[in-house]
């Protein structure tokens, strides 16, 4: 049935709507100390990268999903482990969203509440969301991705007349080797996508294998980031953005129209939460997905019941402090995304390409 997939502009939509959650907490921030100025560009740089990493998991994954390509390409029990390795990731990586989530929400209300009610309210909603349908979940994020960028654009739109291209030009040739260094940084805040390609085998209009689709939707995302990086220090300057835990959230308690608005920053950090809530869906259908194939009829189930309770704990305990949650995400998460998102899909298609091509020796010399 034509309803019981999702289309690939649902699924792209997933992707950006989620991601713009780790973006807003770590860009620029995370490129500030060693890009300076050139943190925007920085996001622009990272394209390739990030685009490239794109097609490796897409091309692995194709029309069967990235669970059942890695148990085709490695069998059963070799398989398997991959897949739990990524199971482990998706769980610590929803671990530290229902923290951060938690965090925002309770720092935008002046400390009115409690870090455990956030905490477990955002886990309800989670649960709910999770033991309901892909379908559901990807037209929920269409709409969620409109909201967020209907806000991001208002905030970003009202300070771009305060921004200063002194902040961003010039950037000089001694400049471009931290701004390289730093694309690796930028990729890696993107790799937080990294497990949609789970999900492709519920996108239903795949095999028209139009290419441009993907560019679009890929690189569109990508230049709108490094647009609202750019804006960010424009507005900022390098040095007090790099002083800030979260720039854009900053830089919304600037804004304001004369009598109609100010302050908005309780808003903007209260309507971020659907993009904590889609990144939370996409990680809990991925398990979903991989449950489903290490444990057929018997994963999905656990799965839907289970993932989102440990992830919990794992919010309440893993991060004892305030503090904590934000140093596993600048500097641990980064370099795991693209170890997941790059460096293993590129081995995986490796191992799958020359599989192929030793079958395909095989079946001519037992021809001859």
């Amino acid at each position: 049935m034509r309803d019981s997939k999702i289309s690939r502009t649902q699924l792209m939509a997933l992707l950006w709507a989620g991601v713009m959650a780790p973006a807003a907490e770590l860009l620029p921030a995370l490129l500030l100390p060693g890009a300076g100025k050139g943190a925007w560009l920085a996001v622009v740089l990272a394209a390739p990268l990030a685009l490239t990493a794109g097609w490796l998991m897409g091309a692995l994954a194709d029309q069967r999903g990235l669970a059942a390509a890695v148990t085709e390409v490695l069998g059963r029990w070799l398989g398997g482990g991959v897949l739990l390795l990524y199971i482990v990731w998706a769980l610590f990586l929803l671990s530290l969203r229902l923290r951060l989530c938690a965090q925002r929400l309770l720092a935008s209300g002046e400390r009115d509440g409690s870090l455990w009610f956030f905490l477990l309210a955002m886990a309800a909603v989670l649960l709910w969301i999770g033991r309901g349908q892909l379908p559901a979940f990807a037209r929920a994020g269409q709409l969620f991705l409109t909201a967020l960028l209907i806000t991001a654009g208002v905030v970003l739109g009202l300070s771009l007349f305060q921004s200063k291209p002194e902040r961003l030009f010039p950037i000089w040739w001694a400049d471009a080797a931290p701004v390289l260094q730093a694309t690796l940084s930028a990729a890696g805040v993107m790799g937080w996508g990294l497990f949609l390609p789970f999900l492709m085998g519920e996108v239903r209009d795949q095999g028209e294998r139009k290419n441009w689709h993907w560019l679009f939707w890929g690189l569109g995302g990508v230049l709108l980031l490094a647009a609202a990086q750019a804006i960010i220090l424009g507005n900022l300057g390098a040095e007090l953005a790099a002083r800030l835990d979260n720039p854009f959230f900053s830089l919304a308690k600037s804004v304001g129209v004369e009598g109609a608005f100010q302050r908005v920053e309780g808003v903007v950090a209260a309507l971020w939460t659907f993009a904590d809530l889609t990144m939370g869906g996409i990680l809990v259908f991925s398990v979903r997905a991989m449950a489903d194939q290490l444990l057929p009829g018997r994963g999905m189930r656990w799965a839907g019941w289970g993932t989102v309770p440990l992830a919990a704990a794992g919010a309440l305990l893993l991060f004892p402090t305030i503090g904590t949650a934000e140093e596993w995400n600048r500097h641990m998460v980064p370099a795991g995304n693209l170890a997941l998102g790059f460096l293993l899909p590129a081995l995986l298609l490796a191992v799958e390409s020359l599989l192929r091509k030793t079958e395909k020796y095989g079946t001519s010399c037992r021809k001859k």
